[in-house]
């Protein structure tokens, strides 16, 4: 059950970022890409990099500074792949999620996920495709955090923990299907205590599960602002501006250290914490980077810090499944 879960996340991922890579290639939203852009050792970005502006009084010229040029990584379409073949792949892949979340639904006997997978397939395709992509109109952080944090996550949680016996670690199966309120007084005792598959650790680790999506998003559509404004792409980014979504991307961080933090005391006080510590220069490099205008380092942190936390968790919850 969990390697047919993992293979839902992993394929309907492949599956997103090729009709994704589709959509926007034959919009022509990915044109500017092959546009190195410049920016100089004090993180500001060089013309080269910026739009076009209306011609100004002569000032004097600054002092010269070192100047890296970094080029945008190119997808698929705007590089040269045939549409049809990247759209094919996406469906492959779709196809494939299909498949294991269909078994999934089967040896659990929750039917109804096979709906919740429908929804899925069609949140990942109108991200970017259809007439109206809610992607271009700010939306995309929103609908990250709801489906690759909240529904990836808790919907792994609720198939697992009523059909796995959780390699026999004590007190990870708690939960009474058959009669889920015979030992509750009320419904928020029988969150607390994991009945129907769902407790209040798996509902924060989703929650930071979707942070960590969103932090990634949010980053990529900082770097893509101008061209993203060119083709009329209302990313979230270009809707709150560069400033906007810096502040924006910094308090999303926050509050993901924050919960991981909460979390990780939670389930392994002490060395939970400890190793939260040792990590923590990654979220300020993220901001420096930010600042920086050097997306592409921060890109690499922001994915570090999600293998991170998924590192880090799976160690607490051992730890703390062996000490009960």
């Amino acid at each position: 059950m969990t390697f047919l879960c993992i293979g839902v996340a992993l394929f309907l991922q492949i599956a997103v970022n090729f009709a994704n890579d589709y959509s926007d290639g034959i919009r022509g939203v990915d044109d500017g890409r092959s546009v190195p852009e410049s920016h100089t050792a004090d993180g500001s970005r060089t013309a080269s990099s910026l739009p076009a502006q209306p011609a100004a009084t002569a000032q004097p010229a600054a002092p010269a500074q070192p100047v890296t040029k970094v080029t945008k990584p190119q997808r698929l379409v705007a590089s040269g792949v045939p549409p049809k073949q990247v759209l094919a792949a996406a469906g492959i892949a779709a196809a494939l999620a299909c498949i294991c979340g269909l078994a999934a639904s089967i040896i659990s006997g929750q039917y109804w996920l096979i709906a919740l997978g429908a929804l899925c397939l069609l949140a990942g395709w109108f991200y970017t495709g259809g007439h109206q992509p809610y992607g271009y109109a700010g939306l995309g952080e929103v609908s990250v955090f709801v489906f690759f944090g909240l529904v990836a996550t808790l919907g792994t949680e609720f198939v697992i923990c009523q059909s796995f016996d959780g390699f026999g670690i004590p007190n990870v199966t708690r939960f009474d299907f058959a009669q889920p309120f015979a030992d509750s007084w009320n419904g928020w005792v029988w969150f607390w205590q994991g009945q129907f598959g769902i407790d209040l650790t798996g509902l924060v680790a989703a929650v930071c599960c979707g942070l960590n999506a969103v932090l990634l998003l949010m980053v990529n559509n900082l770097r893509d602002i101008t061209e993203d404004k060119q083709h009329g792409k209302r990313t979230l980014a270009v809707r709150l501006g560069e400033r906007g979504a810096r502040i924006a991307l910094i308090v999303c961080l926050a509050l993901d250290v924050l919960l991981v933090a909460i979390l990780v005391t939670v389930l392994w006080f002490a060395w939970g914490m400890i190793l939260l510590l040792s990590s923590l220069a990654v979220p300020v490099r993220i901001v420096r980077s930010i600042a920086r205008h050097d997306f592409r380092w921060a890109l690499a942190d922001a994915g570090y810090w999600n293998l991170f936390f998924l590192i880090l968790f799976v160690i607490c919850m051992g730890a703390s499944g062996i000490g009960q």
